[in-house]
């Protein structure tokens, strides 16, 4: 675990709304099929003013409360230019990484993450903008927003 400062961060992408309970508790989870129709409906290659990156991106944004609460999730890249995107501004994060099979990999960060806050109070959760990135096919870093 690191922690970091992210500025001016821009991601577009395709975006649904969600909670935990959804995604962990029942076969309806939305964000798999998220990932399939970003794939399908080729947004990336739609998506205008694309960055220099290679890098795609799980944002996770819109917090209604805290991990029991909805979200939105919005998977996609980083471009230049902030219309249609999501904004990361002068944001503190904890940046967990991990190296694995996805989408595994995923799951088991973010219960590492859950657990972590649960059981340490070093850093708190803001709740604004989080985001998995995903750096090779088998390695992900998770930055987390904190106060």
């Amino acid at each position: 675990m690191k922690v970091t400062k992210v500025n001016n961060l821009m991601i577009s992408g395709l975006s649904i709304i969600t909670n935990n309970k959804l995604e962990f508790e029942s076969e309806n989870g939305k964000i798999p099929q998220l990932w399939d129709d970003y794939i399908e409906k080729n947004v990336y290659g739609s998506t205008f003013n694309k960055a220099n990156s290679k890098y795609m991106y799980g944002v996770y944004s819109d917090y209604t409360s805290d991990v029991t609460g909805d979200y939105k999730v919005t998977v996609g890249v980083e471009v230049t230019k902030p219309k249609n995107a999501l904004v990361i501004k002068d944001e503190r994060y904890l940046v967990f990484s991990k190296k694995g099979e996805l989408p595994d990999v995923v799951v088991e960060t973010w219960v590492e993450i859950w657990e972590y806050f649960e059981n340490n109070n070093e850093y708190e959760r803001k709740y604004s903008i989080d985001f998995e990135k995903y750096v090779k096919e088998d390695e992900i870093e998770i930055y987390i927003s904190i106060k």
